[in-house]
């Protein structure tokens, strides 16, 4: 399995999300699930929410790998996890900080959000490598510029760690 058939299946775990969790209801949680390139999320942010209320981007931030010793004819040397964060939003038209950031009768809020994805994803298997393992959440900073553009929102940012594969090497 490749790094990229692992990120898909991350991406489809969190379409798969509901809205309304006590209902088996159509509606997903995030209006549009999208993969950025690189940090310049304030501007990627603006450019999906232009149209969607709540949205997530998944950012690829670092491969990580873990090395162990090693014995035998093939050794596991140890394991490689992509370290992800997901940049989360919510909107809400009135006491937009507030609702954004603790729900509202309209919307689920960031916090709620929040819950949802690590319930969604913790010890998902997308590979045969292990589960994903949640990290810290955060509040995103935008800057005034990007703040300006993205009236009414507040984003959160929380750390995923995939699982990727294997390190290992034939011993002679």
């Amino acid at each position: 399995m490749t790094t990229l058939e692992i990120f898909a299946a991350l991406k489809a775990a969190l379409v798969a999300i509901p809205l309304d969790p006590d209902t088996d209801g159509d509606e997903p949680l995030f209006e549009a699930v999208e993969f950025a390139a690189n940090r310049q999320l304030g501007k990627q942010l603006n450019s999906l929410l232009v149209y969607k209320n709540r949205a997530c981007l998944i950012v690829p931030l670092r491969m990580m790998r873990t090395i162990r010793d090693h014995e035998g004819q093939l050794s596991v040397l140890g394991t490689k996890h992509a370290e992800v964060a997901l940049l989360y939003t919510d909107k809400a038209y009135f006491k937009a900080g507030q609702a954004v950031t603790f729900g509202s009768d309209k919307n689920p809020g960031l916090f709620d959000t929040d819950e949802r994805i690590e319930a969604a994803v913790c010890g998902k298997l997308l590979s045969p490598f292990g589960g994903i393992t949640p990290g810290d959440s955060d509040p995103l900073n935008l800057t005034d510029a990007e703040q300006a553009a993205a009236a009414g929102r507040s984003a959160w940012m929380m750390i995923l760690y995939v699982p990727i594969g294997l390190i290992s090497v034939a011993v002679a």
